[in-house]
């Protein structure tokens, strides 16, 4: 009997669901039980960086609480461990018509199945009013200013960057443009690593109106009081631009050295050019099981993806359990058998870090803090990072 060709599996990118796959494909394989699915199947994995930065550490790492390679996967031995080319590469297009992926390198990949899970760019088109408006030289120059917290690696160095400005300075001033979650542990991070350097450096917090908008009253409050604690500035006002050292605020604009942008997403470059079906600001549309609606043999998950049947929102937590259900998909597809719905939780366990090892908790309607609540985060985001090393 003639044996049929091998399918391919592409993993475009290295984000938390497929770091929970490659973990799943490792174990199976280290147990000699791989999936009868990928018995004929090659599985590659293109990421720009050989190491996944775990985003749910950042603000500990930022505040000292610890080293880079504590928050960082090994993403190239966690492939080799898991039976998986590893392509360090970025995406340039993809053409689902061809079913192939276009790469940095001029590099062409054919694929059978596509998985994506490449995160997102920082939206920074709110601050300026005239974003749409500019010249790609403006944009440029603006995007240069601002320090986006995506791609986490750039990131890093930026941050780095910043710490040694502010050893040299008698008195830096930073702020982070924000109203979610990520940009209010950004700023007591950031706060709490400034200080320890000189008191009089000094962290601001613009966050227009809506500050954790999303989350219940408590919770809210909570956190409003531990960024008085801290002695942040709040600005209750929208960031419009900033340029030549000054933040333009909606009500005023006032000196800063350096800006954090904790903005919310958008689709990353390469979503332009794609024959995908994109929704919102690029995002790949897709359905409960985290497949394409425009192409079945196409699956997304986490930032890079908006579903289309109900709102999910781009968060770490969907990312991972999304995850899971897109992986079991994935198995099923290349099976031909029926296909899981992600239904997210009513309820989910939030843990926001304050700076320095104090963190709140948040379940539904019930919210708790403590320093007891930031070692309960640190021993479940420890034990995730050590898990993909194993």
């Amino acid at each position: 009997m003639k044996r049929m060709s091998k399918k391919t599996l592409l993993l475009a990118g290295a984000g938390h669901a497929h770091i929970g796959l490659l973990r799943r494909l490792s174990a199976d394989r280290s147990k000699n039980n791989a999936s009868n699915a990928l018995i004929d199947t090659d599985i590659h994995l293109i990421s720009e960086q050989p190491h996944t930065l775990y985003s749910g550490m950042l603000p500990g790492w930022m505040a000292g609480h610890y080293q880079l390679d504590e928050i960082s996967i090994d993403t190239k031995s966690l492939c080799l461990r898991a039976g998986v080319r590893f392509i360090q590469q970025s995406i340039i297009n993809i053409t689902a018509a061809s079913n192939t992926v276009e790469t940095s390198g001029n590099e062409r990949f054919d694929y059978d199945v596509l998985s994506l899970n490449t995160g997102a760019d920082t939206d920074l088109r709110g601050l300026s009013q005239a974003y749409d408006d500019m010249s790609n030289d403006t944009r440029d120059d603006m995007s240069n200013d601002v320090i986006a917290i995506r791609p986490l690696s750039t990131f890093t160095l930026q941050w780095q960057q910043i710490l040694a400005d502010a050893r040299q300075s008698e008195q830096y001033r930073l702020a982070v443009v924000g109203a979610g979650a990520a940009a209010t542990e950004l700023v007591m991070a950031a706060q709490v690593a400034l200080q320890k350097i000189n008191n009089n450096h000094q962290v601001t917090l613009v966050c227009g109106e809506n500050l954790l908008s999303g989350f219940v009253p408590s919770f809210r409050q909570r956190v409003i009081k531990q960024l008085h604690r801290h002695s942040i500035t709040i600005i209750e006002a929208r960031a419009t631009a900033y340029r030549d050292g000054k933040l333009s605020t909606s009500n005023d604009s006032f000196p800063v050295d350096a800006v954090i942008a904790a903005t919310g997403v958008r689709g990353a470059a390469w979503t332009v050019s794609t024959d995908l079906e994109t929704v919102d600001n690029g995002f790949v549309a897709v359905n409960s099981q985290q497949q394409s609606v425009s192409h079945p043999n196409v699956f997304a998950v986490g930032d890079v993806a908006t579903r289309v049947d109900q709102y999910v929102a781009h968060s770490g937590v969907h990312a991972v359990h999304g995850g899971a259900i897109e992986a079991g998909n994935i198995l099923a597809y290349l099976q031909s058998k029926m296909l899981t719905e992600y239904q997210p939780k009513t309820h989910t366990l939030y843990l926001l870090s304050c700076g320095d090892k104090y963190a709140i908790g948040s379940w539904g309607s019930v919210s708790l803090q403590g320093r007891w609540v930031w070692y309960l985060k640190r021993q479940i985001d420890k034990r995730f990072v050590t898990s993909c090393a194993a």
